[in-house]
């Protein structure tokens, strides 16, 4: 979005609520318009690949009925170019239409992998009908997302934008002090988001250390416990960035944003995927692999887990060959 407001184009931006609040807060003056995706509740207790299945009918409703509300939307902000987060619904053949997703392969369980080579040519088939696939990532050897978008034959109108990020200009190599023993990154759906927000908070505590837990978006308002342990919802790209690079620990899931985010600001993690999310857990056993992070199980997690863990060095990361790509792309999008 920044990018191209500083190219000259009007951008408006739609989503849930709590997006359009922190695009509002990150990018002020910006139109927003409420347009909310298909949320998914995982299960306590079911296989979340399970989960996932029996939502199919429903998420498939959803995308017929966000590709028609897209009509309306189109003829009413007279817009041009759509681009869209993993939202399969919104194109529009008589725009531009962009899809933005890492997954170009769809990752199974184990027992079930066979099935991610045979839907590789519907997923080329379906990408087609968009005039550009955007891949967040790097092209070449040095990539985050492994094999879910390298390693397989390409439409041609996929394009790496590199790594996106609102931290691009915040890991600026510059030593901070390390404030805080942990600070963790909650993300991804319920119930699993609160879940290991409570085992980390009980591991946390136990530490009377300072510590931060950034618990994803809610109502509830920061707060600080008597043990150092301080708890937050929202807070500007600026102060989260600061706090992350003044952690000894950071923890997390292996949401890809949130790696992303962590790889523009030169810090690595103790990533714990979601139990039975096959993205996730196919990200950290990757990463892991490449001794770029360190993977973690959710219901082996202790106090040692934290005592013993050892933050990785990351690949070198270029801001500015970062950029570079995302601009490159957006003049092929926009010139037209």
């Amino acid at each position: 979005m920044r990018e191209l407001i500083s190219m000259g184009h009007n951008v408006i931006a739609g989503g849930e609520i709590w997006q359009n609040e922190l695009v509002s807060r990150e990018i002020p003056g910006i139109m927003c318009i409420h347009f909310p995706g298909f949320n998914i509740r995982y299960s306590s207790y079911l296989p979340q690949y399970l989960k996932i299945i029996l939502s199919l009918p429903l998420f498939f409703y959803h995308t017929i009925t966000e590709h028609f509300r897209l009509r309306k939307i189109i003829r009413q902000y007279n817009i041009d170019i759509t681009i869209s987060d993993s939202r399969p619904g919104l194109r529009n053949r008589k725009i531009k239409s962009v899809l933005v997703t890492h997954m170009l392969r769809i990752p199974f369980p184990k027992g079930f992998r066979v099935l991610e080579n045979l839907l590789l040519p519907f997923i080329r088939a379906f990408l087609k009908n968009f005039t550009f696939c955007l891949v967040p990532d790097l092209p070449g050897e040095i990539n985050l997302s492994g094999d879910l978008s390298h390693n397989l034959p390409l439409p041609g109108n996929v394009r790496y934008t590199g790594i996106l990020s609102r931290f691009s200009d915040y890991g600026n190599g510059k030593e901070r002090k390390k404030e805080y023993r942990c600070v963790a990154i909650m993300s991804g759906p319920s119930p699993q988001r609160e879940m290991l927000t409570g085992i980390i908070s009980s591991l946390l505590r136990k530490t009377g250390r300072k510590s931060v837990i950034f618990a994803g978006p809610g109502k509830r308002k920061a707060e600080l416990t008597g043990d150092g342990l301080q708890i937050i919802c929202t807070e500007s790209s600026g102060e989260m960035a600061e706090k992350i690079l003044s952690g000894e620990i950071i923890v997390t899931r292996p949401g890809y944003t949130t790696l992303m985010e962590l790889y523009s600001l030169g810090r690595s993690a103790l990533i714990i995927p979601t139990p039975g999310q096959p993205e996730q857990e196919y990200l950290a056993g990757y990463l892991s692999g490449r001794g770029w992070f360190v993977k973690a199980e959710q219901n082996r997690l202790d106090a040692v887990t934290l005592e013993d863990f050892s933050e990785p060095l990351l690949p070198f990361y270029s801001p500015e060959e970062n950029r570079d790509l995302l601009v490159k792309v957006l003049k092929e999008l926009t010139d037209q």
